[in-house]
């Protein structure tokens, strides 16, 4: 019986072995060759709880914002790992909505006396190339830093000066008064309001905000912005507008800046800031998008206006107003060929090492009978640049 025994118990050893090991090599096939996740896209905004997936250490645990957009392409990845580590292939790309850290505006001086300034015929001049007693938008822009070498951050400065946009005024150009604030390295322009605006509200003695209409100042700036058809025509949800006003408190004025937030519907001040940033999956993790952006200045119109592309018309035209004219027609017309090449001129120029198959981000002005921002995304394949079409 011993011997039956031991037998049957081999035989069961032996079965059990056999049908073992050809599952084991199934599974290690397997392993070796995952099925392949498709590359996909990915649009979500953050929520509180998503916050509190990143380390303690990390700031925006606690306080449930970044407070810049290194702060958020630093830290998202670790938050869509965790969230999102499955269902995405290489190659997926994520645009993320996250809340930004409140904004804060606090002018270095804001007297009026001290921050308001008319332009005099020489300071027209201090603009490299430039002939003429007149600016447009980009030109003051660009003059800012001749003028104001030295910024201080939140510095304020309250411009008045002629304004001149070809086709929109004479030739002379108009009187035109202009608020700007050098704001993390940048001089922006603000939306200043209007002696009409104040005249609406009942203060066109002075054109001044006074203590009275404080509570109700981001209602009234609202209805401003909201009937401007050059702000509502580009309007979006998570937008900022800083709005420039002059105050009138204990018989002093005092120029003042509300920064607004485009919630979808109206303007408010709220204390955050939705903003959006990509990502890209490779190798089975988020990254951040590797894109590089870059926005036209100054040195580019004189770059291109001393090539020999388009016609010399239209490239003194671009060196002299920063935005290329594609009226068709017009004397001063670039074709979209044209454009990309001086765009490719410039991006040759301002990155002389670029990073191979990284695409290059670039911003700048058009002329269609007024002035508008648009971009163009080239990437470098090692040998030249070449525009992205999709």
């Amino acid at each position: 019986m011993k011997k039956i025994y031991y037998i049957i118990m081999y035989v069961a050893v032996v079965i059990a072995c056999t049908s073992c090991h050809p599952l084991d090599k199934t599974y290690k096939t397997l392993d070796e060759n995952p099925v392949p996740v498709a590359a996909k896209s990915l649009t979500y905004t953050l929520v509180a709880a998503d916050y509190k997936l990143l380390p303690s250490a990390v700031a925006a645990n606690k306080s449930g914002n970044f407070t810049s957009v290194a702060d958020a392409n630093a830290n998202i990845p670790t938050i869509l790992n965790s969230k999102f580590p499955y269902g995405y292939g290489d190659g997926s790309n994520a645009s993320i909505t996250y809340t930004s850290a409140p904004i804060t505006v606090k002018p270095a001086d804001s007297l009026f006396a001290d921050v308001a300034y008319t332009l005099t015929h020489d300071d027209y001049l201090l603009l490299p190339k430039n002939t003429f007693t007149d600016f447009s938008t980009a030109q003051i822009l660009s003059w800012l830093p001749y003028k104001y070498p030295t910024p201080v951050d939140n510095q304020l400065a309250v411009l008045s000066y002629s304004y001149f946009q070809s086709g929109v005024t004479p030739n002379s150009g108009v009187p035109r008064t202009d608020s700007f604030l050098y704001l993390n390295g940048a001089w922006i322009e603000l939306y200043t309001i209007s002696a009409a605006q104040f005249a609406s509200i009942g203060h066109s003695n002075f054109n001044e905000i006074v203590a009275a209409d404080l509570p109700t100042l981001p209602a009234t700036f609202n209805t401003f912005l909201k009937a401007d058809p050059t702000v509502a025509a580009t309007a979006k949800a998570g937008n900022v507008i800083y709005v420039s006003y002059n105050y009138f408190a204990s018989k002093v004025d005092y120029q003042r800046v509300l920064p607004l937030t485009f919630d979808g519907t109206n303007w408010v001040s709220t204390p955050v800031t939705l903003n959006t940033l990509t990502f890209v999956k490779a190798k089975g993790s988020w990254a951040p998008d590797p894109t590089i952006f870059y926005t036209t200045v100054a040195a580019d119109y004189t770059l291109v206006g001393n090539s020999t592309l388009a016609n010399a018309t239209a490239r003194s035209n671009y060196a002299q107003f920063g935005d290329f004219n594609i009226q068709t027609g017009s004397q001063y017309f670039w074709s979209q060929d044209d454009i990309n090449s001086a765009l490719i001129l410039v991006l040759q120029a301002r990155f002389p090492s670029p990073q191979v198959n990284i695409p290059y981000h670039i911003n700048y002005l058009i002329y269609t009978g007024t002035t508008s921002a648009t971009f163009a995304i080239f990437i470098y394949d090692g040998t030249t640049w070449k525009l992205k079409t999709n």
